[in-house]
């Protein structure tokens, strides 16, 4: 397991991931040729701004890997968020009332990713919040830029059926 020192701080007895991931390698690697397009751009004029672009670039790639760790276990959905700023969004199987899959076409094209809302009970279904907000009734939550977000769901689905 890649998140294995995340997972060991909050899985309870019996319980095991069943699938871990992160967000898309492709939307990834956007994300730096992005950065590096700029730091390239400014290169002839800000010289040191385009090496803190460049080491910027470098950056991102690893830290979106690292802050962004995804995991479906035997008994729940687990997200957890950041680096040094760390927080965690629980969802156990049977709050679940609903899961909406999108691919925009921008991302589904240039990244090869989408999008998965997990809805659970207690909330409008017109709200979308993409990062939990202490205060809040169970927001849905909102798995960004995911590679295959139509199989991560039919192996959710999976999981919860055998619960």
């Amino acid at each position: 397991m890649k998140y294995e020192n995340v997972w060991k701080k909050v899985l309870s007895p019996g319980e095991n991931v069943v699938e871990e991931f992160t967000l898309g390698r492709k939307y990834i690697l956007f994300v730096q040729i992005l950065i590096g397009f700029f730091g390239l751009i400014f290169l002839p004029i800000l010289w040191i701004f385009s090496i803190i672009l460049f080491l910027l670039m470098l950056f991102m790639g690893w830290y979106l890997k690292k802050a962004n760790a995804f995991a479906f276990t035997n008994k729940r959905v687990l997200i957890h968020k950041g680096w040094l700023s760390t927080h965690l969004i629980s969802i156990d199987y049977d709050k679940i009332t609903d899961i909406y899959v999108g691919e925009p076409f921008f991302e589904k094209s240039i990244c090869k990713t989408g999008y998965m809302n997990i809805n659970t009970a207690g909330t409008g279904s017109h709200e979308v919040i993409s990062r939990y907000q202490p205060g809040q009734p169970s927001p849905i939550v909102v798995l960004k830029h995911i590679e295959n977000p139509y199989e991560l769901k039919k192996k959710l689905d999976g999981i919860r059926e055998t619960k």
